[in-house]
């Protein structure tokens, strides 16, 4: 798939900075009232040109002096609960739902020594994001529009999305939005080839757009 794909955030964006042998990320404040209050490492499984790669990050964290609230900045590619950044989620979906069998025989695209994440993961994975699969798509999307204006986005895909037949012909519970998911995935991966873009910058860009329920998904 090459750079523009298999690259994740961390080499690709330019969102983190680096102290000490660790990437740094410090977001945006809150809101007035808001402060600066520490920071703290968290581990990070992403790509770095085709292969697994751990990072450690540390995030800025902030404290609401009037309530004594706390929160913190959250990365684009750092998703709640999970140590894979968000590109390895969907190039890992991207090669099941795009192979000709199943979750265990799917092509390898990410390589790692202890064949990282296992097929059940991946399989947990698809189930979350597939429930919204259209929030997906249409956030994708919208990215990729505003990078591609003023040329319309279909010049990006001259032949159409069309899912492969082995993927239609599949026993799958939910067809529709699985074909939703693997358009999202075909757009988000043909526009950064088309717009000579990292594909982790574009799903940083679309991840943007999702409110917290659409967080949830998992991608």
């Amino acid at each position: 798939m090459g750079d523009l794909v298999l690259t994740g955030l961390s080499v690709a964006g330019g969102v983190y900075g680096r102290r000490g042998g660790e990437l740094t990320y410090e977001g945006s404040r809150p809101g007035a009232g808001w402060h600066r209050h520490g920071s703290f490492r968290r581990q990070l499984l992403t790509v770095v040109r085709g292969s697994l790669t751990r990072v450690f990050v540390r995030k800025q964290r902030w404290l609401e002096v009037a309530s004594g609230r706390t929160c913190h900045s959250r990365p684009p590619d750092d998703l709640p609960w999970l140590h894979f950044c968000s590109l390895v989620i969907a190039v890992k979906l991207w090669s099941w739902l795009g192979g000709e069998h199943g979750v265990q025989s799917a092509p390898v695209v990410v390589v790692d020594e202890q064949d990282r994440p296992c097929p059940r993961t991946v399989q947990r994975w698809q189930s979350r994001a597939q429930r919204y699969a259209m929030e997906i798509q249409q956030a994708i999307r919208l990215s990729i529009i505003e990078r591609c204006e003023p040329r319309p986005v279909e010049t990006l895909f001259p032949g159409g999305l069309s899912p492969p037949g082995d993927l239609v012909r599949r026993p799958w519970r939910d067809p529709p939005a699985l074909d939703k998911l693997w358009r999202a995935l075909a757009m988000l991966l043909g526009g950064a080839l088309g717009l000579c873009v990292p594909a982790a910058v574009l799903l940083a860009e679309a991840r943007g757009r999702w409110d917290e329920t659409t967080v949830r998904a998992g991608l």
